[in-house]
């Protein structure tokens, strides 16, 4: 590596990107960078391979301290040349290699093209120096170009190593062998910079955090994470079909696409993307610009790939949980897609709020999920599927609907698809036990009556009712439909209690203002033959007036405009299918 950047050792922008034309997006791509990073004010930082000072430059003024290292002593030169100035910088030459610095002494450490110029072993090693150098919750960024170059300048001697963003994601795992802390995975996501200029979605992007780590974490980590291996996926795919990890595979993944009504060039967040089926899928079929995100990395990694391979454009992948992810812009997409992902959530309604605030006005929300019903208990410990076995924190529909309703969505239709959920579950037993050879080869006879055990349960579950598979369509209102809102809740409130509370009086809503509130809205009430939630019929029995009341030809008149305005409802449902509001959708 010494003779290369002896070769290519002009201390220049251009020589820092190795590209002719780095002086078109250098300020656009640091400042992006900057932007994924935490808060770093008053904090103690170092940066590794610091170069001439293109990141130096926007670190020093924010921070307490900062230690720029790099090995070329003419790059530092030139760094100290341009950042010198300020008082808070220590410059050093030193390779990272052979770095050593004091323990738990930094809270941010930053890296840009550094970690894609060393062997396996050389970046294992700086990866457990860092953890050893943060304070505990201190943080570590570093960027790379992942599966092949992004450069435009000539190299005769190339010693660059493009690794996949699951090898760096192993290394990662690895540092915290034998110690008491790892790194926690915050995001991993590609730079939109590169996307921009250069129609180039491998440089990725890491956040990590140092975290405490039990005993024998690391271990069973690793394990987990082989079951996600390009190796294993392929081969439960050859057993399952295309798509497996999403529940009844491609033809499931077609039909709920076709709920989201997408536009071409719409923008699109697929949360719990997986392998990334759907996400390829909405951009081939629809036109539509998709990000997929989802918490495993190993899957991500071969969703990119297989985006890679396909050629697939204008779909992005992202490792990120959704529960602390913050990243994105407020009014950023015209749909979210949200696939059996806020089972595993306890905080449903701050996953919702951050729903809405990404949302543009008149943006729509389709969220896939389990639920249970009323008075079950919330922790579930039979659900485990071959791919996870984190806990499950499920809620009543009643109790998911009113979430919505709390953070300002404008409930469409809520939809029972238990019966699909059964076929499926059904045929995926069908098939394993079909295949009991090839998935014992693979994974052995334990995992084989483990997976068919947790099936056998899910199914019964939902044979019973313990267990829903439940559809939430919702819509963001636009600012002027705000004002609905207060009509607008009460009558979806109504709907939503109607399966406890089946005979409710008129005085308790005003049914000029619920006609106001829901011509304005156009909700969409579907009925599914097994599930009275959000129906049309439970619209019409929540004012269905109680024997005592006035005579029937006040009811009649009293109720009128309402069922009037359900009927016109059930024929724009009817002939609209997603029956957004009657406007064209804001766009960027």
């Amino acid at each position: 590596m010494a003779s290369y950047w002896q070769d290519h050792g002009q201390a220049t922008v251009e020589m820092m990107m190795l590209d002719e034309n780095a002086a078109t997006i250098a300020e656009r791509e640091a400042l992006e960078v900057l932007g994924m990073l935490p808060n770093i004010e008053g904090m103690s930082v170092v940066e590794l391979g610091a170069g001439i000072g293109r990141f130096t430059q926007y670190l020093a003024p924010k921070v307490a301290h900062l230690e720029a290292y790099d090995f070329m002593q003419n790059f530092i030169d030139k760094n100290r040349e341009l950042n010198g100035h300020h008082g808070n910088v220590e410059f050093g030459v030193a390779d990272v290699t052979k770095l050593n610095l004091s323990q738990n002494r930094f809270d941010f450490i930053f890296s840009n093209w550094l970690f894609m110029y060393l062997d396996d072993s050389e970046v294992a090693g700086v990866f457990r120096k860092v953890l050893d150098w943060l304070r505990p919750d201190g943080y570590f960024f570093f960027r790379e170009s992942c599966f092949h170059k992004s450069g435009s300048v000539a190299r005769t001697d190339n010693p660059t190593r493009y690794r996949t963003p699951q090898q760096y994601n192993e290394l990662l795992l690895e540092a915290a062998a034998g110690k008491g802390c790892k790194f926690s995975l915050l995001y991993a996501r590609p730079s939109r910079t590169y996307i921009s200029y250069k129609q180039n979605r491998n440089q990725m992007c890491w956040l990590v955090q140092k975290v405490p780590a039990v005993a024998d974490e690391v271990r069973r980590q690793r394990k987990s994470e082989r079951l996600f291996s390009e190796e294993s996926i392929g081969k439960l795919e050859k057993i399952f079909g295309k798509s497996f990890l999403s529940n009844g595979g491609i033809s499931s993944t077609r039909e709920l696409c076709d709920k989201l009504g997408v536009k071409s060039g719409e923008r699109v967040l697929d949360v719990g993307c997986g392998l990334g089926d759907t996400s390829m899928y909405l951009v081939q079929e629809y036109g539509a610009n998709v990000i997929g995100i989802d918490i495993s990395a190993p899957m991500i990694s071969i969703a990119l790939q297989r985006a890679n391979q396909l050629s697939v454009p204008n779909v992005l992948f992202e490792v990120a949980d959704i529960e602390t992810y913050a990243l994105y812009e407020e009014s950023s997409f015209d749909v979210i897609y949200s696939r059996d992902v806020l089972q595993y959530v306890g905080a449903k309604d701050k996953v919702l709020a951050k729903y809405y605030k990404w949302l543009k006005p008149g943006g729509r929300l389709l969220i896939s999920d389990y639920c249970v019903q009323s008075g079950e208990s919330q922790e579930q410990t039979g659900l485990d599927s071959f791919w996870s076995r984190r806990p499950h924190r499920l809620c009543t529909v009643e109790d998911f609907a009113s979430m919505l309703t709390q953070n300002r969505f404008a409930t469409l239709a809520t939809e029972d698809i238990t019966p699909w959920c059964q076929q499926i579950t059904m045929m995926e037993l069908d098939v394993l036990e079909k295949n009991k050879k090839l998935f014992v080869d693979e994974f052995g006879e334990k995992r084989f009556e483990l997976t068919k055990s947790n099936w056998r349960r899910r199914l019964a579950m939902c044979m019973n009712q313990e267990l829903l598979w439940i559809l939430f369509s919702a819509i963001k209102l636009a600012v002027i439909e705000q004002a609905a809102r207060p009509a607008a809740t009460a009558a979806v409130r109504l709907a939503n209690t109607q399966q406890m509370k089946p005979e409710l009086s008129t005085s308790e809503v005003s049914p000029a203002a619920t006609v106001a509130a829901t011509t304005r809205s156009l909700y969409r009430w579907r009925t599914s033959p097994r599930s009275p939630h959000a129906s049309i019929t439970s619209l019409m029995l929540a004012v269905k007036p109680r024997p005592r009341q006035a005579n029937s030809s006040t009811r009649a008149a009293t109720n009128a405009p309402l069922l009037a305005t359900v009927s016109r409802l059930k024929v724009a449902s009817d002939s609209t299918g997603w029956s957004a509001p009657k406007r064209q959708l804001a766009r960027r």
